[in-house]
């Protein structure tokens, strides 16, 4: 009777195991358009895009929501989500998440300034070191910069927000805003703020975006599965057509170094 009882009870769990062994793996973005974005559809974006071709070529499923920075990274830290995007290797954070080998994007990461108050910049930290910055709230942006704002060599403000910290340029709280260039220009033009604030040229670095996969699930194998996609897709050139299909359907300016 016992071993009836037992095997019943196998029984009914299976459809269970099978479902949890074959859902998706949880993938967070943080809002980053053109890179990452939200819509009533679902999530859309370049990144996005990337990510969900490797995880297809991998045979990986995959569900990809979007959060605020602070939840998501919070999220995945904790295993509640499988994998952040996008995400900077840093000491710190690769104690905490398992991050790909291969990045899933090269942004170049620029400083935003009003357009009626012109700055000298040659593309040197210490052309504007004295400057007022703002950046987003708990996050990175380029080690040299970052290095400076963490001993204190940068006065420089955090904001919850990329579009935040767009208009307190325009709104002349700072004098710099530490933006990706493409979230930059996308916010630019959604604001209406076209000839008002503009990136300096050249960007200051350009900076690898990682998936970063959470450490307390087993997500090894899916790992690997997708690094290995995304160092083909980099090969054969499936990113680039990504980036540049993207930017003939919108209005991104040609893509960088």
């Amino acid at each position: 009777m016992l071993k009836r009882i037992v095997l019943v009870c196998l029984a009914a769990c299976l459809p269970a195991l099978t479902v949890a062994a074959d859902a998706p793996m949880r993938v967070i973005g943080v809002e980053l358009p053109p890179l990452i974005m939200s819509t009533p559809y679902g999530s859309t974006g370049i990144i996005v895009d990337i990510v969900k071709t490797a995880f297809r070529r991998a045979n990986v499923k995959v569900d990809i929501t979007v959060e605020p920075w602070a939840r998501a990274y919070a999220s995945v830290r904790d295993g509640e989500g499988d994998a952040l995007i996008p995400t900077i290797r840093s000491p710190e954070r690769e104690a905490l998440f398992e991050f790909a080998e291969e990045p899933v994007f090269k942004s170049e990461m620029s400083f935003f300034r009003a357009t009626r108050k012109p700055i000298s910049w040659n593309g040197k930290l210490a052309d504007v070191q004295n400057r007022r910055f703002v950046k987003l709230r708990a996050a990175l942006f380029a080690p040299e910069f970052d290095a400076a704002v963490r001993e204190g060599r940068i006065a420089c403000e955090e904001t919850n927000s990329f579009a935040s910290a767009i208009r307190m340029v325009d709104a002349d709280r700072v004098d710099l805003a530490a933006v990706p260039k493409l979230a930059g220009l996308q916010i630019i033009a959604a604001e209406g703020l076209q000839g008002r604030v503009a990136p300096l040229e050249p960007a200051l670095y350009v900076q690898n975006f990682f998936l970063a996969f959470t450490r307390k699930t087993a997500a090894g194998t899916q790992k690997q599965k997708v690094d290995a996609q995304l160092a083909a897709m980099w090969k054969d050139g499936s990113i680039a057509a990504i980036v540049e299909d993207y930017r003939k359907r919108n209005w991104l300016p040609p893509s960088g170094p």
